[in-house]
């Protein structure tokens, strides 16, 4: 990703942003953020028109940048914001937590308006579930075969589903296949799987499952997502305090 930086006014500057913001561009973004901070400035516009993709880490980037500067008394907020990345943000409730505006001189001025509202973040993608018994597989088929996670550990995933609970007996074996696209683009996950636990909801059960043997890297790179979605939980929660 490539990073220009500008002076808009006096006491603001901009980061306009192009490429893929991911997690190899984190900490180049916060290195030009902190160079600012040196420099003597506190406001920060970031323009994300030519920004086509946006990760899970490169959104704590821009929670970490914006809790340094509003903890100096400074603030940092979006302009042009592309629409693949508002998909994204409109997801994670960000365009609640930091203020966006359609140009960069509009931001500039904007910089010092008040606040805006704490959000909470959905967290639900599909989960396509597959177990190994054949006879558990026709029948959960029967009722859907595909549920909505609710939430992820470094090592288990938590999901929603129709059916009853005697669908998902403990520690039968399956697999779950998800994506994560907040962390990685066109990437799916496909982890073995055995049930933990399964509690009945008003629309169908909740699962719990722990993860199997799965590869080193994959195993990374939920942690990484978890502890991603973990900061920017607590400072959406926080509405970005300090």
């Amino acid at each position: 990703m490539k990073i220009q930086r500008t002076v808009l006014d006096q006491g603001v500057a901009c980061l306009a942003l192009t490429g893929d913001f991911d997690a190899f561009a984190a900490n180049p973004f916060l290195e030009q953020v902190e160079a600012i901070v040196q420099a003597g400035t506190l406001n920060v516009v970031i323009n994300l028109r030519l920004v086509l993709f946006i990760n899970s880490t490169a959104v704590g980037s821009l929670i970490k940048a914006r809790k340094r500067l509003r903890g100096l008394g400074g603030d940092l907020v979006f302009s042009e914001v592309s629409v693949r990345v508002k998909e994204t943000f409109d997801l994670l409730g960000i365009g609640q937590l930091i203020r966006s505006y359609p140009s960069d001189d509009e931001a500039a001025k904007a910089l010092r308006a008040t606040g805006p509202e704490t959000i909470d973040v959905p967290a639900e993608n599909a989960v396509l579930v597959r177990f190994n018994d054949a006879a558990m597989q026709k029948r959960y088929t029967t009722v859907g075969g595909v549920a909505k996670m609710a939430s992820l550990e470094e090592n288990s995933i938590t999901f929603t589903s129709v059916g009853e609970t005697s669908l998902f007996p403990a520690g039968a074996a399956m697999r779950a296949k998800f994506r994560l696209p907040l962390f990685m683009r066109a990437y799916y996950f496909d982890f073995p799987c055995s049930v933990r636990k399964v509690e009945k909801t008003k629309d169908g059960v909740k699962v719990t499952a722990e993860f199997g043997d799965i590869v080193e890297e994959d195993r990374k790179a939920i942690a990484q997502f978890v502890r991603d979605l973990r900061l920017l939980r607590e400072e959406v929660r926080g509405g970005g305090a300090t």
